[in-house]
């Protein structure tokens, strides 16, 4: 019934005139397909990416091999930061599409797609109008994060998608009739999609809405709907509990981990991972909101110009303020934290744009165009200069690749003429049209043109395939703590010896696994059984870098070595 209520949100619009419907109808053909070209299409162009990609793959990819969907593993060593949603999405998606690039990144696009329908959904149930949800939509999936995170595979974007559903279905329950079925059935399927949050990314999912919608009931006295809400609970308890039983009937020491290290201290200690000052998203937000953010000061006097949609207004500020000042108070900070507030960002930067515009104002637009041109330029001048300036002796591009070269310079002199376009064109849609193919254009070249050296950096699968072929099927593997998630994917092995444990320190230390966590010492014991010929099977060794002085030095006399500069393989080979 649940899913039948979704569906009819979906599928239910406004009562436009017919000739609207059919403008309607293309307009939003233009968008998906635009959308299509923009996240799908280019999914599989850029190699893996290090560390995060090559990790969101893997552990779907040994759920399928071994069958264990409860229990998050990385090469078969428990894998306890996140629940298990994300990567059933992409384990999905890999057994419908194969273990490739492309299935891997595809819950990210498809969780972006899904977030701007759900921003249209929205404002034509509320009587936004087409024009300004068209114009929401396009502004999130043109905003330069949402592009650079829809097209990678992170769980940011599922997570994102999830809490997007829940905050949209709370408000049109919200806004339905008192204590009705449809009113009840939309905060039990909000609660169910705030659940699936929580199996992606855990307690987040209930804190980010909960800090806004709390506020919002109060500020609006809506206090009869903080009593109906128990309705979000069970929904969000009956998604959650089938999973959080067999996880802890199988791994009981899982929810202590999981909400000690991966909450408490990663968001309040002091020396928690990825800290940062709390001034760091607000200084972000007008990167991360390019090539909008030179459009705020329009947005807000837009917005300032109406008293319509008030409870609309109050509703997003919320979702998008409270979300940003909790993230800002954490200590542990990444660009990506902030991607579900960049919903509400959009839908009131097209609302208050639309406005500006509507009122015949331009003042502030043309600043906004202004300090686009800018950005570009800066952007253009540091290219340049990282190309022909480079302080640490490496070029950004290499001689042989002259042709990406004037591509990104093109890319970015596209840009500019499309953003300064803006200037003749009069109709409101042609302008934001315009603004988001100018980022669209200049994202794409520079995804297809990406540097030699920043693939080897990003990339280690690139050096690991090369070498693949020098190895046996019953090679032993070794890998530091940093690679091993990219040799796993690449080689599709998961018996890999550490060197050393980075991230599965936690998982390596069961008793059982003792074995796995070689070491230096226990490197040396292996190239002394080789040397003997107890042993009779060939070494290969993946560090960053060159490994450590230590293992270099014992590596270095008898094995083969591969390098790109930032990763290194090391074979030993067993004289037959």
């Amino acid at each position: 019934m649940l899913l039948k209520f979704i569906f009819m949100q979906f599928t239910t619009t406004t009562d436009a005139p017919h000739s609207g419907r059919d403008m309607l109808r293309s307009v939003l053909f233009l968008l998906v397909l635009a959308y299509a070209l923009t996240y799908l299409l280019p999914l599989g162009v850029r190699p893996m990416m290090f560390p995060d990609e090559t990790r969101y793959g893997e552990i779907p990819r040994e759920m399928l091999q071994s069958g264990n969907w409860a229990v998050p593993h990385l090469i078969d060593l428990r894998y306890f930061e996140k629940p298990p949603m994300g990567y059933w999405l992409t384990a999905i998606s890999i057994s419908v599409f194969g273990e490739n690039i492309f299935a891997v990144r595809l819950p990210s696009a498809l969780a972006s797609g899904l977030s701007a329908w759900f921003i249209w959904l929205l404002l034509i149930r509320t009587g936004g109008g087409a024009g300004v949800a068209l114009a929401a939509a396009a502004v999130f999936l043109t905003f330069i994060e949402v592009l650079i995170i829809g097209t990678t595979a992170l769980l940011d974007s599922p997570f994102s998608v999830f809490l997007t559903g829940g905050m949209v279905l709370f408000y049109l329950a919200a806004n339905a009739a008192q204590s009705t079925r449809q009113q009840v059935l939309g905060l039990a399927a909000s609660g169910v999609l705030f659940g699936m949050a929580f199996l992606t990314k855990g307690l987040l999912a209930f804190v980010l809405p909960g800090i806004a919608l709390l506020p919002y009931c109060l500020i609006q006295k809506r206090y009869k709907l903080l009593w109906q809400s128990w309705w979000i609970i069970l929904g969000a308890a009956l998604t959650i509990t089938p999973w959080a039983i067999i996880i802890h009937l199988r791994e009981a020491d899982f929810w202590h981990y999981f909400i000690w290290e991966e909450h408490i201290r990663r968001f309040m200690s002091d020396n928690a991972q990825h800290a940062e000052p709390m001034y760091f998203y607000l200084a972000l937000l007008p990167v991360v909101m390019f090539p909008w953010s030179g459009f705020i000061p329009a947005a807000i006097a837009g917005l300032r110009l109406t008293n319509q949609q008030t409870d609309l207004l109050r509703y997003l500020l919320l979702w998008f303020g409270m979300p940003l000042l909790f993230l800002s108070i954490s200590r542990g900070k990444l660009p990506t934290y902030i991607l579900p507030c960049m919903v509400p960002a959009a839908i009131l930067l097209g609302m208050g744009l639309l406005n500006y515009l509507k009122a015949g104002r331009q003042r502030l637009f043309v600043l906004g165009l202004v300090i686009n041109t800018v950005l570009l330029l800066l952007g253009l001048i540091a290219l340049w200069n990282r190309q022909h300036h480079s302080s640490d002796g490496l070029l950004y591009l290499l001689p042989a690749e002259t042709i990406k070269w004037y591509a990104m310079l093109a890319g970015f002199g596209v840009a500019i003429l499309v953003t300064l376009s803006m200037f003749y064109f009069k109709g409101m849609g042609q302008r934001i049209a315009a603004l988001a193919t100018s980022v669209v254009i200049l994202f794409q070249i520079l995804n297809g043109a990406l540097p030699s050296y920043t693939l080897a950096v990003k990339s280690p699968g690139l050096l690991f395939e090369q070498v693949a072929p020098k190895l046996k099927a019953d090679t032993v593997l070794v890998s530091d703590g940093n690679a091993v998630r990219a040799v796993a994917w690449t080689l599709k092995r998961s018996d890999i010896y550490l060197l050393s444990e980075g991230e599965l320190f936690y998982g390596s230390g069961y008793p059982e696994h003792a074995g796995r966590r070689l070491g230096e010492e226990g490197l040396r014991k292996l190239l002394a059984q080789q040397l003997s010929g107890e042993l009779k099977r060939d070494i290969a060794v993946f560090c960053e870098l060159t490994c450590s002085k230590t293992a270099s030095a014992m590596l270095r006399p008898v094995a083969q070595h591969y390098t790109n500069s930032k990763f290194s393989v090391w074979v030993v080979s067993y004289a037959r």
